[in-house]
């Protein structure tokens, strides 16, 4: 449900404790055993990750969700117990909103739901997280590369390119930092972030903010955080 955040700071909200994995899990409802599944919840979230995947504005989102109406019941009525569950429940309430008063800007108050793929084992496109998600969480390099990513993430939404640049080269020290440290990094995940970090030094280098690229998501500092553990 990454696209549901689309104009707000992408920040990994921590899978809740308690969620488990089977395929079924009870929840207690005004003393009513209400059985949510897994599989449905999951199967409606992809129907919205990979159906919005190419996506980039909220108004085009919200025409989006208004034809999705059904995967999002489908969310709120099988949403797991716990954290998890109510930050589901506030997502689908925030986008039902919107929809009801046909405002896109409604969407970009609505909370992370970087949990809710998590929970299902995808990105934001609805692709299965890769085998290295989160094997890089204690390291040195994702110490310094986490919070420029966060910072460049920001800066993108409220400004775009331009804005992303200004970010970039005000971090030059911690990029330089980080490519000193791409050497520590695992074969499967070394090439890709040495592409992020010269993509982020070539910008700087020429101020050209078409050096940056693209990627919806799917751009090399996007597979980065993921090795990081942040999902967007």
């Amino acid at each position: 449900m990454r696209k549901l955040l689309a104009s707000t700071a992408v920040l990994l909200s921590v899978l809740a404790s308690g969620v488990v994995a089977s395929s079924t899990v009870g929840v207690s409802t005004a003393g009513a055993a209400v059985y949510a599944s897994k599989s449905a919840f999951c199967a409606a979230n992809d129907q919205i990750d990979r159906g919005s995947a190419n996506i980039t504005t909220n108004a085009g989102f919200l025409a989006f969700l208004k034809t999705h109406t059904q995967d999002l019941a489908i969310l709120k009525k099988n949403a797991p117990p716990g954290a998890l569950g109510q930050t589901v429940q506030q997502v689908v309430s925030g986008a039902e909103a919107a929809i009801s008063s046909n405002n896109a800007n409604a969407l970009n108050n609505l909370p992370n739901g970087a949990s809710i793929d998590t929970y299902c084992g995808v990105d934001g496109n609805g692709n299965p997280l890769p085998s290295y998600f989160g094997k890089g969480k204690s390291t040195a390099f994702c110490a310094t590369f986490l919070p420029v990513y966060q910072d460049v993430g920001n800066a993108e939404q409220s400004g775009g390119k331009s804005a992303v640049l200004s970010v970039l080269t005000a971090h030059q020290a911690q990029i330089k930092q980080a490519a000193s440290e791409l050497s520590s990094l695992p074969k499967s995940i070394r090439a890709t972030a040495t592409s992020a970090i010269d993509k982020a030094q070539k910008a700087i280098a020429t101020q050209n903010p078409s050096a940056i690229g693209g990627g919806n998501g799917n751009g090399p500092a996007d597979h980065v955080a993921l090795y990081c553990g942040q999902n967007q």
